[in-house]
């Protein structure tokens, strides 16, 4: 009896765990044959773009924002971004828009195709078709800009044109930043070569 009751024990031990195993089978054999089904109500994820996304680790409209020494407000917003993982507090944006809203009550609109924002060297540099309205009137095309973090000043490098109050610049090169004579006004300074040409009455 002693002998019979030993094998019923061990008889409900193994289905315990054959069972469950069992179960399992079944249901992945389930998952496989209805994936390979097909329906019209299929996630709208591509499991490509998932897998892209955590291994870039990209970050879907991300924005950064502060305030600069001098008090210029800043916001920088892109479609997307990945961190370098390379170097901490830097990360590749793309599709960059950026505003900045300075103490004297102007502003500047900027925007660029992709560009880097790097917090631990206080700077952000933005290429591809790198934009810049101002509310004083110009409107400024430039190869790349390179704009500080913590205080006013947005250098373009070249070729830099732009048009204006006083109508059409070109040049090697150009800044946005505080008047050097008066840091309660920003002034926009065109250099390396300038050409104007004047259109009166613009």
């Amino acid at each position: 009896m002693a002998s019979h009751d030993n094998a019923y024990s061990r008889f409900i031990a193994l289905a315990k765990i054959v069972l469950p195993l069992a179960a399992l089978g079944i249901l992945s054999t389930l998952f496989l044959i209805s994936r390979d089904t097909p329906s019209g109500d299929d996630l709208p994820y591509s499991r490509v773009a998932v897998d892209e996304l955590i291994r870039e680790q990209r970050i879907g409209a991300p924005n950064y924002a502060g305030v600069t020494q001098d008090g210029t407000a800043i916001l920088f917003r892109a479609e997307s971004a990945r961190p370098d993982t390379d170097a901490s507090g830097r990360a590749m944006a793309e599709a960059v828009r950026a505003r900045l809203d300075m103490p004297d009550g102007s502003h500047a609109d900027i925007a660029a195709r992709r560009g880097v924002v790097d917090t631990a060297a206080g700077l952000a540099v933005l290429e591809g078709e790198a934009l810049i309205d101002t509310s004083t009137g110009y409107r400024v095309r430039a190869a790349s800009l390179t704009s500080m973090l913590e205080r006013t000043d947005v250098v373009g490098e070249g070729p830099v044109t732009a048009e204006g109050p006083p109508g059409r610049i070109e040049a090697g090169a150009m800044r946005l930043s505080t008047d050097p004579g008066n840091d309660d006004r920003y002034v926009l300074v065109f250099k390396d070569g300038v050409k104007l040409v004047y259109e009166p009455g613009r």
